[in-house]
């Protein structure tokens, strides 16, 4: 009977569960007493939904600094062109621009300075 009670506490002793990588990675069982308290998990829920919410609003504030920064390139395009038009027009508007353009419909520079017109005021 004493070898029968011998071999039974070798087959308890001898096979130890095995545990997993990621169980002796994260063994807590020695600061929670085997048990997870529900106020931890409280807590463990509480920080996380504060992090989700930090990460949605870092994403939303990046998105907004992209469309900003697409703006400020529309918007320097915009000047670029507005530039451009602005210079064309000036050019344009010079006497020797405007005698070309006076050419297209048969019109000629007058060489000779305009004359001014003196009128005497009418006695009455």
């Amino acid at each position: 009977m004493a070898s029968s009670v011998e071999t039974e506490a070798k087959e308890k002793t001898t096979a130890p569960p095995k545990e997993s990588p990621m169980e002796m990675l994260f063994n807590i069982d020695s600061l929670t007493g085997g048990q997870m308290p529900m106020e931890l998990v409280k807590r463990i829920t509480f920080v996380a939904g504060l992090i989700l919410i930090y990460i949605y609003y870092t994403m939303l504030a990046e998105g907004r600094m992209h469309q900003i920064v697409t703006t400020k390139q529309e918007l320097e395009e915009i000047r670029a062109d507005y530039t451009t038009q602005k210079a064309d027009y000036m050019k344009v508007g010079k006497q020797s621009y405007l005698a070309i353009a006076m050419r297209r419909y048969g019109l000629e520079v007058s060489l000779t300075p305009p004359i001014k017109v003196v009128a005497d005021p009418v006695k009455e």
